[in-house]
């Protein structure tokens, strides 16, 4: 019994069906739209939530009546959650690990907001502290409570101001957090 033809019909066949399925390809105006940042598709939105962001005090101090352990270490970094419905609530995040090697940074950090306001994962978008330009954009990861973690690619010029940072200087970067959709 030679059971290759009929294998080798059935993959023909199933080949043929998907190519009739496949939707066609996507135009290269809209995949280079796709691989557009969104502050750059979307403006006057940055600039909205920028104007919100740049105006956020946070209140650090040495003397603070909370032990040092409950409140993590570090300055306070200014967040923005932008949440469901054009609502942003302001918060902070106080970060817990900061390294960065070959280009590539990694941050832990505490989020400090209402446990409602906490979300499985977040866009992350980097705003300079100094040019309050967005530096880069990407994912940070809920492990445990209200903690975070993030890998990302730096450009060099900011591994190298990046590199020597520790997580008890005060940062120069605030923080848009987006949420993320849910796959579920």
């Amino acid at each position: 019994m030679n059971n290759i033809e009929p294998i080798e019909q059935l993959l023909r066949w199933r080949l043929a069906q998907a190519e009739r399925e496949t939707p066609p390809a996507p135009r290269a105006s809209r995949l280079l739209a796709l691989a557009r940042p969104w502050w750059e598709t979307s403006p006057e939105l940055f600039r909205t939530l920028w104007a919100r962001l740049g105006v956020i005090q946070v209140a650090y101090g040495h003397a603070m009546v909370e032990p040092l352990a409950s409140r993590g270490s570090g300055y306070p970094v200014p967040v923005l959650i932008v949440r469901e419905g054009d609502s942003e609530l302001e918060a902070s995040v106080r970060v817990l690990y900061l390294g960065t090697k070959n280009n590539r940074m990694s941050l832990r950090f505490h989020l400090d907001a209402p446990p409602e306001d906490s979300a499985a994962g977040f866009e992350v978008t980097f705003v300079s502290e100094a040019s309050a330009q967005p530096m880069f954009s990407t994912h940070a990861t809920r492990s445990v409570d209200n903690e975070y973690w993030l890998d990302a690619e730096l450009i060099e010029a900011l591994a190298g101001d990046w590199r020597n940072l520790k997580v008890t200087d005060r940062m120069p970067f605030r923080l848009l957090l987006r949420r993320q959709a849910t796959v579920e």
